[in-house]
C-alpha cells in the first residue's frame, strides 16, 4: 500500500491522486471548517476515466438541511440518497472520516457515524480526491489498512509493540500520551499532524522519562505571544528556556506538520518541511520513553 503524506491547509477547489487508489480498509480523513455564509460543498471520489464513484454534497441552500449522496457515470448522475439531517455547523471545525469498506463507504462525521452508501463502481477504479464549495480545509490524511485499526479511537497511554516498527496513532485525542518502544534512540523521527484552533494560546510537545518525571525537550508554541519555547525540566526544575526564532510556523486556523529527529548531538525541529530549530541534548537521549502532547491543538496523525 502506497504511502502518503498528509496534505497541509490546501486550496478549495481541491483535486489530488490517491496514491495507490481505493481498497478496503483505507480511509480517508478531512478536517476543516464550514464557512460561516455557506451554500454547499462536496466531496467526491473520482474514478481515473472521470466517473464519480462517490458525490457527498452537504446542503444548506435548499429550504430544508440534507446531505445528498449520488454517483456520476458516463456523464449521467443515479438515483440520489438523501440524508435529512445536518452534522454540519456553518462556522464550525468539523471532522470527516470516509472509512472504504468492501461493500460500501462508510462516513462518520465529528467522531459519530453519519451513513452508509453502497458501492455503485467498482471501489478500485478510484484514483482522485476533490473538495468543492464552502468550506476550508485543513488537513487531508489517508490511513492504510495496517494503521487503521487505531484510526478514529480515542488513544491515551498508547502501548508500543516493536522497537523497529514506527508506532502510527490516526486522529487521537488530546491530551495524547504514548510509550516510546525502547527509547528515543539515534536518527528516530516522530512526525507530528496536527491542527491549531481559531482560540489557541499554547500547546506544548513533551519527550521524557517515565520514571523520573524528567523532561528532555519541551517544546511550547506560544500563540498570543508569538514564541516558541524550548526548555528541559529536572526533578521538577526548569531550566534556561531557548526562544529565539525568526518566525512562529504556527497560526490559528492553519494546520502543521512537526518532525523532531533525534541526532548524536540534538533535536532538530522542522515544521512543514523547515527547520525550525536544534535543541542541543541537556539529558542523555535514551532517558527518552514517553510522548506527550497537550494544550490547544487538535492531533490527525502522530508517528513515533
Amino acid at each position: 500500500m502506497a504511502f502518503q503524506q498528509p496534505i497541509l491547509n490546501p486550496s478549495v477547489p481541491f483535486s489530488g491522486p490517491i496514491f495507490g487508489g481505493l481498497s478496503e480498509g483505507k480511509m480517508v480523513l478531512i478536517q476543516g471548517i464550514v464557512q460561516t455564509f455557506v451554500k454547499s460543498f462536496g466531496v467526491n471520489l473520482r474514478c481515473g476515466k472521470g466517473d464519480i464513484a462517490f458525490h457527498f454534497n452537504p446542503r444548506f441552500n435548499e429550504g430544508r438541511l440534507m446531505v445528498v449522496c449520488n454517483t456520476e457515470q458516463n456523464g449521467c448522475w443515479g438515483a440520489e440518497e438523501r440524508t435529512y439531517h445536518m452534522p454540519f455547523q456553518p462556522g464550525n471545525y468539523f471532522e470527516v472520516i470516509i472509512n472504504v469498506r468492501s461493500h460500501c463507504y462508510q462516513v462518520s462525521v465529528n467522531g459519530q457515524h453519519f451513513l452508509e452508501y453502497r458501492h455503485r463502481l467498482p471501489l478500485h477504479t478510484v484514483q482522485i480526491l476533490e473538495i468543492k464549495g464552502d468550506v476550508t480545509v485543513n488537513s487531508i490524511n489517508f490511513t492504510s489498512p495496517s494503521v487503521s485499526n487505531m484510526f478514529a479511537q480515542p488513544v491515551f497511554g498508547v502501548p508500543a509493540p516493536s522497537h523497529n516498527i514506527p508506532m502510527t496513532v490516526t486522529n487521537p485525542v488530546v491530551p495524547f500520551q504514548a510509550a516510546i518502544p525502547g527509547t528515543i534512540s539515534q536518527a528516530r523521527k516522530i512526525t507530528i499532524v496536527g491542527n491549531v484552533p481559531f482560540h489557541a494560546n499554547s500547546f506544548h510537545i513533551n519527550l521524557k522519562n517515565s520514571m523520573t518525571g524528567n523532561i528532555a525537550l519541551h517544546i511550547n508554541p506560544r500563540l498570543r505571544e508569538r514564541a516558541l519555547v524550548r526548555n528541559t525540566q529536572t526533578h521538577g526544575t526548569w531550566g534556561s528556556e531557548e526562544r529565539q526564532l525568526s518566525t512562529l510556523p504556527f497560526a490559528p486556523g492553519q494546520a502543521f506538520q512537526m518532525e523532531i529527529m533525534n541526532t548524536r548531538n540534538c533535536y532538530q525541529v522542522s515544521v512543514n518541511g523547515l527547520r525550525v530549530f536544534d535543541y542541543v541534548h541537556r539529558l542523555p537521549a535514551n532517558q527518552v520513553d514517553q510522548l506527550q502532547i497537550a494544550g490547544d491543538v487538535t492531533l490527525s496523525y502522530v508517528q513515533f
